[in-house]
């Protein structure tokens, strides 16, 4: 809790207080939270003491210290942990270990790798790993590729807004308006809404939430006037900026 609400000093003094550190459960909640806010090395580190600690790695360690490879660029470590699941611990990797390599991966640029592996995996493709090959498809621009998988996941999960997003800028990229509208057509017919992200903010020991285009909030008001502001302060700086050059 402390650490997504961005105080990962907290986190850690917690982690620190704890009596049993025999808990899988807290060991892995510790990693994960380095790994949201870009700590990789650390969670290794946190990784190899928990090893030494003699605490039981499960499937979900090994998810969570994935992830934290991915989101920091460790790649090499990456791929020797992915290993190390089935030689060292015995931990047969299942679709959700393949979607964070291929995320892990598919970020570094590494995509002849990527589809090599996806082709061997033994197990079956399933909305997981085809999320992860769309979001890092997403990041390298990989229109190719990112077109296949669009298309693939519409049909897996045709109730998901991602894949018809995606689909629909990538058909516009290319200039494909007829595509474009296609897309945009049958995501209606089939009634698929996306989903509102909610974005969380502590006030003066206060935790508020509030969506795109809210109107329902309590401070509303005062929420769009301090936009309004920060807006027409981004326009005055675009615009000396622009006289400068």
């Amino acid at each position: 809790m402390y650490s997504k609400c961005g105080n990962l000093g907290a986190g850690r003094l917690v982690f620190k207080l704890m009596g049993d550190k025999q808990d899988t459960v807290l060991w892995n909640t510790m990693m994960s939270a380095l790994a949201q806010h870009g700590h990789g090395i650390e969670a290794l580190q946190m990784f190899e003491d928990m090893v030494s600690s003699g605490v039981k790695q499960v499937t979900t360690t090994f998810v969570v210290i994935l992830n934290a490879c991915s989101h920091s660029g460790l790649v090499q470590e990456g791929r020797r942990l992915f290993k190390s699941m089935t030689d060292d611990y015995g931990i047969a990797p299942d679709e959700e270990h393949y979607a964070c390599l291929f995320d892990l991966l598919g970020r570094a640029g590494c995509f002849d790798e990527l589809m090599n592996q996806l082709e061997n995996m033994p197990c079956k493709a399933g909305g997981q790993i085809w999320n992860a090959l769309l979001g890092v498809c997403r990041i390298h621009g990989n229109t190719e590729l990112g077109r296949k998988v669009a298309e693939h996941l519409i049909e897996l999960k045709p109730q998901s807004s991602v894949p018809y997003v995606l689909l629909s800028s990538i058909y516009a990229e290319e200039g494909r308006w007829e595509l474009v509208e296609k897309v945009r057509r049958l995501k209606d017919e089939r009634h698929v809404r996306k989903e509102r992200a909610i974005s969380w903010v502590e006030v003066e020991s206060r935790m508020l939430a509030f969506t795109v285009s809210d109107r329902l909030h309590p401070l509303k008001e005062e929420i769009y006037s301090v936009l309004k502001q920060l807006a027409d302060q981004m326009e005055e700086d675009a615009s000396v900026t622009n006289a400068t050059n």
